[in-house]
């Protein structure tokens, strides 16, 4: 049906992050919390969202969707209605025939069940050597004991950092990548139209020095 109105314009933010997030930079993970200071984090979230003039927003946590469950049985225990969309996203890291760090988000439907959701991560796979490995914390872990301590410098980690778990698992966090062909597999776990591929308008810097820019939306049906 035509709306009276017209064109209805409406901002959205695609792209915030939780406590979940491995590089969350506003306090303690969500991790770490005791459930009296989750339930302040996320209901301090909660209240930002309905203050804001932002009719629809993307949970784009790196790696996870727990941040964005965490934030969905939150206001649902509240008992009232959040008068905005909330989208279930995920940024992660992808091979690419680059010389820069190609990151992409992937927006998905609201309408996609938890189980849904852990189908779409499982699907997705880092390298290992010329194998693939489900993506998970601990698979985040053992990439990062794989690397050179070298690798760990340039991320400000050292040699003490490489023995502590929490710390493997930043590093991980910050260099593992996945595979193009298990992102394309992760699509097939949930229904067509419900998944949004966007790439990054500013990427990591090059080994060659300079920033390069993309920006641009892709279709992930063929």
């Amino acid at each position: 049906m035509n709306d009276p109105r017209g064109s209805i314009w409406r901002k959205w933010d695609l792209h915030i992050h939780t406590p979940a997030s491995f590089h969350w930079n506003g306090g303690k993970r969500l991790c770490e919390m005791t459930e009296a200071e989750k339930e302040a984090a996320l209901d301090e979230i909660l209240q930002k969202l309905k203050q804001t003039d932002i009719a629809a927003f993307g949970v784009m946590d790196y790696w996870t969707f727990d941040g964005y469950w965490a934030l969905r049985d939150h206001i649902a225990s509240k008992g009232q209605a959040l008068d905005k969309a909330v989208f279930p996203g995920m940024e992660l890291r992808i091979e690419a025939p680059v010389n820069y760090r190609l990151n992409i988000q992937v927006i998905l439907s609201d309408s996609l069940t938890k189980q849904q959701l852990q189908d779409f991560k499982g699907a997705l796979r880092m390298r290992f050597g010329t194998e693939g490995r489900p993506l998970s914390d601990e698979s985040l872990v053992d990439f990062a004991r794989t690397l050179d301590e070298d690798v760990a410098k340039k991320y400000g980690l050292s040699h003490q950092d490489l023995l502590v778990e929490e710390k493997l698992l930043q590093l991980g966090s910050m260099t593992a990548k996945i595979t193009r062909e298990s992102l394309r597999e992760a699509q097939k776990q949930i229904p067509e139209k419900t998944c949004l591929i966007i790439t990054s308008v500013v990427t990591s810097k090059p080994a060659i020095g300079g920033r390069v820019k993309t920006g641009q939306w892709e279709a992930i049906r063929d």
